[in-house]
């Protein structure tokens, strides 16, 4: 898949999720990086979820895994639902507001039986951050799998540990 089909894939996908806990698409741009493309969104001055507890270190775990959970349920609750792909700390922006809000759609699929509503590839499904894919994604003996809903479930997994294992550094040490 090239580049231009790539971005107008994230940007058809990302264009009509609407929920408090997904950074919203503001529109895209052609003349910022001339001639490429931009999507554009709104500024997080909190960064990204690990960014802001580097600075934040005793905020309420419990709210910004919740937002994190909210955000996911939108995206499987979809007909069909939508598979982010990518769930790790670093694609987790924190609004001005403390809200948590998943971002970086750049491997979300549709994800139905239907494979004519299945818009990923098999080269894409590898990608993403390796430490965060589940055992069967990954594993030298699989074969390519469609992505499913529980590959984001895995890496919620792994970013629940991740968020805890940078919190424990913080109070211990």
């Amino acid at each position: 898949m090239n580049i231009r089909n790539q971005f107008c894939r994230e940007a058809l996908v990302w264009r009509q999720l609407k929920h408090p806990n997904i950074l919203p698409l503001l529109g895209v741009n052609s003349d910022l990086f001339s001639p490429s493309f931009c999507l554009i969104s709104p500024w997080m001055k909190n960064k990204d979820i690990i960014t802001y507890l580097k600075a934040n270190p005793v905020e309420d775990v419990y709210s910004v895994l919740s937002d994190i959970a909210a955000g996911i349920r939108y995206l499987h609750s979809q007909d069909p639902p939508i598979v982010h792909g990518d769930i790790r700390g670093a694609n987790i922006l924190v609004t001005d507001d403390f809200r948590c809000c998943l971002a970086d759609f750049g491997l979300s699929v549709i994800s139905t039986e239907s494979q004519a509503w299945t818009i990923a590839t098999s080269n894409s499904l590898l990608k993403g951050a390796i430490h965060w894919l589940a055992p069967e994604y990954i594993s030298p003996n699989a074969s390519p799998k469609v992505p499913h809903t529980s590959r984001d479930i895995y890496a919620f997994g792994c970013t629940i540990v991740e968020v805890s294992v940078f919190l424990s550094k913080c109070f211990f040490q």
